[in-house]
Formats: C-alpha cells, structure tokens, sequence
C-alpha cells in the first residue's frame, strides 16, 4: 500500500463535561494511557468515547525486570480461557506494573488487568471501576473493512499520549479530513473546536485526508514544543504544538523518510547513556521492519530544513540519523523507569506473547540468542572481549533472570 499522507487531522480542545459513571458501559479497549494521579484514560472505539477511569492508590515501588515468557496464558486464565489479543500495555507511573488491555474469546469482549515482574496478574473489574467519560466527536461512523477484516471504526484511536496536563488522541473522524487529532483537557471541558493539519509523504507524491498518526511523541526542538508523529509506510512529521489552534489549518514538516511497506507500532521518549553522556532518544518500534532509535538531536537539526516535498524513492532511508535496533516483534513498548524499557513482543520462535524488559543502554536481551559466549567451555580472552563484553552479557543474564555456568 502507497497510500500518500496528505493529512487532515482534526485537533479538538475539550471534550463533554465530566460525570461519574460506572465503566461497565465500556466495549473494547484500542489503547490506554495514565494521566494525572490515579487517572487511566481508556479508548474505547466502538463507543467512540474516552473514559477516564479513577483506579485505587497502588504504593510505590521501584520498578523490578519483567521476563514473562507467555503473557496470554496467564491473562487466558483471568479471563475464562479462550483466545487472548493484547492490544496496549503502559507502566502505571512509579509503582513497578504493567497495565495490559487485551480482548478475550470469540465475542472479542475487553479486559484490563496489572501485572507485577513475578507474574502475578490482577484483573481490574471494569464493571465497579469508576469512569468519566467523553464522546469523541465526529468519530467515524463507516462500516467499511479493510481486506474483510479490519473494521474502519477500530481505527477510531490509533494512539493517545498525555502530555503536559493534554490528551491527545489520534485516529478516524467522519469528516472529509478523515485523519483526525483531538487535544482533550482533563477535567473534560465541554466544547470541542477542531483544527486541520495536512502533511506530504515523501514515498508516495501525494497530498491525502485519510490515513491518521500511528505513533507520536513529543519534543523540545530549538526550545519550542513540537509533537513528532509517525505515519504507515514511514514519514516522520513535526507539528508545532502552539499552531494546533481552534479552527486554524495547519501544515505538518515531513523532516524524513523512514521505509515504505511497514506500520509503526509505539513510539516512546527516553534519555540514554552513549559514552558516558546523557542523550535524549525518540524510539519508534515497527510492526514490518526493525525498531528506529533516533537522537532527538538529529530530529532537530532536520526540523531546521525545509520539510520534503518530493518523492523519496521507495527504499531510500533519509532525513534522520538512526540506528536499528533488534527489538524484532515489539507490538508495545513503554518506559519502566530510567534504566528499563519494557514491551509486549511476539516472540518469533515460541509464537508467543511476550512482556519482558530490555535495558536501555544495551538494548538487546541476551537470552534471545545462543553465540560463542554461552558454551560452558568458552573463555574470556583479555582486552576488549574480557573488559566489555563479559560485563555486560554477565549483568544482562541476571537481569533476564536465568541461571548461567561461571566463566572467567
């Protein structure tokens, strides 16, 4: 598929006044993610609506590895067996867990549950939880399905992110701009007043109203605030937060190609250590290629440029200086705490759903391969091998939680 970006979104500021309401009216979960306190924002889009779920005061803790090898049996027996389909997972802040929504059995109904490093799953009772809800308006109300099985309306929110006391919540709207963005402010308020943002995607030539944000993320670029989005088949965009304005039409700055075929899954923010400095990161995972991690730096030195407006050809990689990471099969990923990335992953030899952490300076996890290391019989040579290799393989099979053989 190549199909352009020319993007409408539709940024809308407020939403419904807000009002208690049981969560039992929720219908499916699409994404999660925590706000203020004890806040969890839920996108439900069968009911185009985001429910602000009050969940109970969880203690402090600090964060511990995840090395959960088969997450879907674990939620199956919350949820009276059946077939099991994780579609979010976010860290609820400064407590150590993992919240996963997931759907379950033939009638695909929605569960949450918290999770600890040690397995233990905790299902969140969606019927007695306490919700304020917001409808999201001029949601899209199409029936049509991509290939037969992919219901237009399950794109009704691609992706949510807090940030900066704002929800912002990318999908589908019923408009002629279809791809939409609304910017929520928790308390809901009650007016919506949307703004159109186009873009150009640079493999394709072509201006389009349809396909929404899949991932974003934020950044300070030249001390201004500007959200980073990711779209299907790969243009990253920059959108200036204090031009997404009620009623204004705006235009994105495509500031690089990152490889046509392919979806991206999460994008997350963090700062990491490179030779002993501290370096803030965008990290975008993909469904069809490698995980990106891009240097916010790098983002800002293109975002001085003139934004693409002529076609990349198909395969060229441009724009971003980037390394490709082996977070092959990562459907989610989120923040632990400053040491730890965690993810849910398909695991490509096992076939199974995964919920494990990768440390954030390394980022590979060690038992995912068998080298000349792992022999029982191998030795160390000094220099390089004994000086940085060993120390860190050593530090990443405790943090993986498996027994190895001591070698020198």
């Amino acid at each position: 598929m190549r199909a352009a970006l020319f993007v409408a979104l539709i940024v809308a500021t407020g939403t419904a006044t807000a009002t208690h309401a049981k969560a039992a009216d929720i219908k499916s979960i699409s994404r999660i993610e925590f706000g203020p306190a004890n806040v969890l924002f839920v996108a439900d889009w069968q009911a185009s609506a985001i429910d602000a779920l009050t969940l109970p005061a969880m203690s402090p803790a600090a964060a511990r590895t995840f090395n959960i090898r088969d997450l879907g049996s674990l939620l199956e027996k919350q949820s009276d067996g059946g077939p099991v389909h994780v579609t979010d997972m976010k860290v609820r802040p400064g407590t150590g867990v993992a919240y996963v929504a997931y759907e379950f059995g033939r009638a695909r109904k929605p569960g949450l549950a918290w999770i600890t490093p040690d397995g233990q799953v905790h299902k969140v009772d969606l019927g007695t939880a306490k919700a304020a809800e917001t409808k999201l308006k001029d949601a899209t109300d199409s029936d049509n399905s991509f290939w037969g099985r992919i219901p237009q309306r399950s794109l009704t929110v691609t992706t949510m992110k807090w940030h900066d006391r704002e929800l912002f919540v990318a999908g589908l709207s019923n408009q002629t701009f279809a791809s939409s963005l609304w910017r929520l402010r928790f308390p809901f308020e009650s007016q919506i007043s949307p703004t159109s943002i186009e873009i150009y995607h640079t493999s394709h030539d072509q201006w389009e109203t349809r396909a929404p944000i899949r991932e974003m993320a934020f950044a300070d670029l030249e001390a201004k605030s500007y959200l980073v989005a990711a779209y299907m088949c790969t243009p990253l965009v920059t959108i200036p937060l204090d031009e997404i304005k009620s009623g204004a039409h705006i235009r994105g700055k495509t500031i690089a190609e990152l490889g046509y075929g392919n979806t991206p899954s999460d994008m997350v923010s963090y700062v990491g250590t490179e030779q002993g400095k501290k370096v803030p990161y965008v990290l975008l995972t993909n469904y069809e290629r490698s995980a990106d991690l891009i240097p916010v730096s790098s983002i800002a030195e293109s975002n001085k440029k003139p934004g693409f407006e002529k076609p990349v050809p198909w395969g060229n990689i441009t724009g971003v200086d980037l390394t490709y990471l082996p977070l092959s099969g990562v459907t989610r990923i989120d923040n632990l705490d400053d040491k730890y990335l965690i993810v849910v992953r398909q695991d490509p030899e096992e076939g199974k759903t995964q919920l494990v952490t990768f440390n954030k300076d390394v980022r590979l996890r060690v038992t995912d391969f068998v080298s000349e290391y792992d022999f029982p019989d191998y030795k160390y040579p000094k220099g390089y091998q004994s000086t940085y290799i060993k120390p860190i393989e050593d530090t990443l099979i405790r943090e993986e939680g498996v027994q190895s053989p001591s070698k020198p």
